[in-house]
């Protein structure tokens, strides 16, 4: 059996805009897109008396749609917002591996992102320059596979012939989760001290799920927590 798979191909239409307004103070970019994905590379995990095992299979059409679009807007002369959103929908059209799958998204492609964020700039003193910085971000529901809550029979079959041992992957998802990064920065002509703070609500959500419902359940990788630092920098 030879190690192989095709390669994927992508072929994709899209319309979009970039439009500016009250003397360039407002910009927007926005974009509506169709892509169609043959032979999307897709890795799977199995779980059996051989540990665990990644392996490559393909979706062999996939079809993923949707709309972007992003400002800046300058609002005075020192504070700024800018902004975006996605939103996506996504099918799988054709999966001759897990033909059960038709009909699903697409795993790891989140429905809906949303960010928003603030800057302030301002001159404290003569060469000093301060600014405050506030992002925010959404990330939507995501499945991190192609079986999305179909029972099916599992690899322990193979081992173990006769027996009905089935795989719910429902639980192979991301919940929607939103985080709030912070920072503020004091520069002078050659040095600048930085403090930060990221996922400052300290959000709980899920960074990767590898679905192995073999061992009853999933092995997970959590986000990070909050973190906060101080940074300085002196240019010789």
């Amino acid at each position: 059996m030879k190690d192989e798979y095709e390669k994927e191909v992508s072929t994709s239409i899209e319309f979009g805009s970039k439009m500016e307004f009250f003397d360039n103070r407002l910009r927007v970019n926005a974009s509506v897109f169709s892509t169609d994905v043959e032979d999307n590379q897709f890795f799977e995990f199995y779980a059996g008396p051989f540990g665990l095992m990644r392996v490559v299979t393909t979706i062999e059409d996939l079809q993923i749609q949707g709309f972007e679009m992003d400002f800046n807007a300058v609002l005075t002369e020192s504070l700024s917002m800018f902004g975006g959103m996605g939103i996506l929908d996504s099918e799988i059209k054709r999966n001759n591996h897990r033909p059960l799958t038709v009909g699903n998204e697409a795993p790891q492609a989140p429905d809906r992102t949303y960010n928003l964020g603030a800057q302030f700039e301002t001159e404290v003193s003569s060469g000093i320059n301060l600014t405050a910085r506030l992002d925010w971000q959404y990330v939507g529901e995501m499945a991190f596979h192609t079986l999305q809550g179909e029972a099916t029979p599992s690899i322990w079959q193979v081992f173990y012939p006769g027996a009905s041992i089935t795989q719910d992957f429902s639980k192979a998802k991301r919940d929607a989760y939103d985080t709030l990064n912070a920072r503020i920065s004091v520069d002078g002509e050659n040095w600048g001290v930085t403090i930060w703070g990221r996922n400052v609500t300290d959000e709980k959500y899920l960074e990767e799920i590898i679905p192995a419902p073999e061992f009853g359940g999933s092995f997970i990788h959590p986000g990070a927590k909050d973190s906060y630092g101080i940074d300085f920098n002196y240019r010789f």
